[in-house]
């Protein structure tokens, strides 16, 4: 019904996809993976999708996206919501424009968004707490590896899964502290100095966690200086993530299916824009555990 509807109509729909950045192997690459899947799929529809892409650690780049799809025609749109203090305006032009929009990667409740795919970002940080929580004493300290910004404080995927994983310490007497590392993406020798001094002045450091998919950052640091005894949690099974929780060096990642969000987000749209059937308003993915055992039989690509 969908196919014959499209094309009786004879209409065409453009949908953009607004997402980071992405090299192989990386979080990202997973995603658009999905989104290609289902292009293959909507063509029959009548449906095309474009890519648009910004630096996820530079506010200003997604400013400069967002000017560039003011001047953009398109039906709906793919929106991952990590500048959230700058989409919730921009959805609001998109509400008068009549342009339909879905959410992934986090959610931004106050938006009329048509739909939300992705992991309850909240949840996930209570697992990744509770997954180093239950391999540490109470008293043990933390550290958390936050990549620097440019022009902003971090993204609202981070900031959720903060506070998700705060709000599980708090209530479970934890008596240690965090202690927030500033690294960065490309700089080894920058963040060997700024963690040596960390562990340096807090020997009592026996876990760290990162809230995003740059976990192997951590990871590597840990390997080379041979601290076998502190628990690492990161997030997403991208190819150098894997590698070291096989290699033991991560003790669990928390995973959320990126291609099943960009596969599911586009098809969303394509029924809500071809045949007026609206999805549920949220679609959380399930919030998957990836330990050295299991890791080998885990397909991210599950739709």
């Amino acid at each position: 019904n969908l196919i014959a509807r499209s094309l009786a109509s004879g209409r065409r729909y453009t949908l953009c996809a607004v997402m980071p950045r992405f090299a192989p192997g990386e979080y990202w690459a997973d995603f658009e993976a999905g989104i290609a899947r289902a292009e293959a799929e909507a063509v029959r529809y009548n449906v095309t999708v474009r890519r648009f892409c910004f630096d996820q650690y530079d506010r200003s780049s997604f400013e400069s996206l967002l000017e560039t799809l003011r001047r953009e025609e398109f039906d709906g749109a793919v929106i991952a919501t990590l500048f959230a203090e700058m989409v919730e305006p921009f959805t609001r032009e998109l509400d008068a424009r009549g342009v339909s929009y879905v959410f992934v990667d986090s959610d931004i409740p106050a938006c009329n968004r048509l739909a939300y795919f992705g992991t309850s970002s909240f949840d996930a940080g209570a697992v990744a707490a509770r997954l180093l929580f239950d391999r540490l004493d109470p008293g043990a300290d933390i550290v958390v590896g936050r990549i620097v910004h440019r022009g902003d404080a971090g993204s609202n995927q981070w900031r959720n899964r903060e506070a998700g994983f705060r709000s599980y310490l708090e209530a479970h007497a934890f008596r240690g502290r965090l202690h927030y590392a500033a690294l960065r993406l490309d700089d080894e020798a920058c963040n060997g100095r700024v963690l040596d001094e960390m562990f340096r002045e807090n020997p009592s450091i026996a876990g760290a966690v990162t809230f995003n998919s740059t976990c192997y950052i951590l990871a590597g640091y840990l390997a080379a200086r041979r601290r076998d005894g502190v628990r690492l949690v990161g997030y997403d099974v991208i190819r150098r993530n894997g590698e070291m929780l096989s290699a033991g060096v991560v003790t669990a990642l928390v995973a959320q299916r990126p291609e099943a969000q960009g596969y599911r987000a586009v098809m969303a749209l394509c029924e809500w824009l071809v045949e007026g059937r609206a999805p549920s308003k949220i679609n959380n993915m399930p919030i998957d555990i990836l330990l050295k055992e299991n890791i080998p039989y885990y397909k991210n690509n599950i739709i």
